[in-house]
């Protein structure tokens, strides 16, 4: 029998109240730009303060902070939707879900988890507003899974903390346990103020099968990977990021040193918004991080693979290829490596690799590549599968393995896919 506190008891009870569907599409989300689902919040029931249990599926109006307490355990069944409602004016305007205890969130398909904003404010005009704060998990989080989930319009301001400086906005999603197991796998971030997804303070990690799209308002990663976290991401499109997909990165202790593995991902229009000379682009590595960089498709970004000479990682430990680049702009093209990207002697960390293809038309199914490179939605992950005849069919490297075979955590075990024989992150349609 399950056990609930008092106040998740409660909830049980009249939740039949509440009960909302949710719209979904391939992508496991409401398509690009439909705002969300949901006839409004005037049946949702409200939550503030200490949750913990099991939410049922149906709607929930998220009124302040709510936490979940060290030892406890929140599991959102299929069809959950927190609805935060915030303004992203300020840290107390701005709810976030602190998670203490462990945060299961596993959705279906046919019926994913949301967090989100109530529907009235699910409209991509407001992208970069940070409604709310996000999911913050602290040290003492020993496991955050979301599958089949959905994160959408947070990063509002932060309270001066260990992770943050006061007024800073938030990350979508925040891990700082370095013995935990964070698991993202079929889950979509979009329209978010500024980084998508930090571990900080090292992880096992999985990061697969999912979508980042419109993440960052002028700056931000869609994963923003730190000290000491080991683990892979995998088969994940990344399209329109302020700066870069994925930059996995040191600045801790280096115990684990942290080893990530990027590879058959998609990146379409990253590194625009970024204002910073200098910054932006797809795949990122810094600070003595390693791990294997294959198979990755990266069209019309800033930048290609890089490996920044002043934030120097660990190179020896980074074999890379099987790289498909193609821009429109010239100087994108001359960014594939980029030659700002040198160690002390002057030589280019990043050159053409055996595998890699250059400046040709990755031939994807039903996604134009002069699209307008600050387009910040799109249609369908369908359309950037590949057709038959398409360069990256069967151009792929398969010799190297994940960091982790499986990873298991709340009851809920995902196996992490190797690398396929094709380059970018959908295959042949």
């Amino acid at each position: 029998m399950k056990r609930f506190n008092l106040f998740g008891l409660f909830l049980m009870l009249v939740a039949a109240l509440a009960f909302s569907s949710c719209g979904n599409n391939d992508d496991d989300a409401p398509a690009p730009g439909d705002g969300g689902n949901g006839d409004g919040n005037g049946d949702a029931l409200t939550l503030a303060g200490e949750v913990s249990g099991t939410l049922e599926a149906g709607e929930y109006l998220v009124t302040a902070d709510i936490f979940v307490p060290e030892g406890a355990e929140l599991r959102l069944m299929p069809g959950v939707i927190l609805a935060f409602d915030g303004d992203g004016l300020s840290p107390d305007t701005s709810p976030e879900l602190e998670v203490r205890g462990n945060l299961i969130a596993d959705g279906t398909a046919d019926n994913p988890i949301m967090f989100t904003v109530p529907s009235d404010r699910r409209d991509r005009s407001n992208a970069y507003e940070g409604f709310w704060g996000g999911i913050q998990c602290t040290p003492t989080c020993e496991a955050l899974v979301l599958r089949h989930a959905i994160v959408e319009f947070t990063g509002g301001p932060a309270r001066q903390s260990d992770a943050y400086d006061a007024g800073d906005p938030r990350y979508a999603i925040h891990f700082a346990n370095p013995s935990g197991v964070f698991i993202f796998d079929h889950s979509t971030l979009r329209d978010i103020a500024d980084d998508g997804i930090r571990p900080q303070g090292g992880a096992r990690l999985a990061i697969t099968n999912s979508v980042f799209y419109n993440v960052g308002e002028t700056g931000g990663e869609g994963i923003n990977i730190k000290d000491g976290t080991v683990g892979d991401v995998a088969y994940n499109l990344f399209y329109s990021v302020a700066t870069n997909g994925s930059k996995p990165a040191g600045e801790g202790d280096g115990v684990p040193q942290t080893t990530v593995n990027t590879y058959n991902n998609t990146f379409v229009n990253c590194g625009f918004r970024r204002v910073q000379a200098g910054r932006g682009g797809s795949i990122n590595y810094e600070q003595g991080a390693r791990g294997a960089v294959y198979n990755n498709l990266i069209v019309n970004c800033r930048f290609g693979t890089r490996f920044r000479g002043d934030r120097l990682p660990d190179i020896a430990n980074i074999p890379y290829g099987y790289t498909h680049y193609y821009a429109n702009d010239a100087e994108d093209r001359d960014n594939f490596f980029p030659s700002t990207d040198v160690d002390e002697a002057g030589n280019r960390l990043t050159r053409e690799q055996e595998g890699d293809i250059i400046q040709v038309d990755p031939m994807f199914v039903n996604y134009d590549v002069n699209t307008d490179k600050m387009q910040s939605h799109f249609g369908s992950i369908d359309d950037f599968k590949l057709r038959p005849d398409a360069p990256g069919v069967g151009a792929g490297f398969t010799g190297f393995s994940p960091a982790h075979s499986t990873l298991s955590a709340g009851g809920v075990t995902v196996t992490i896919p190797g690398p396929s024989d094709f380059i970018g992150a959908f295959g042949a349609n």
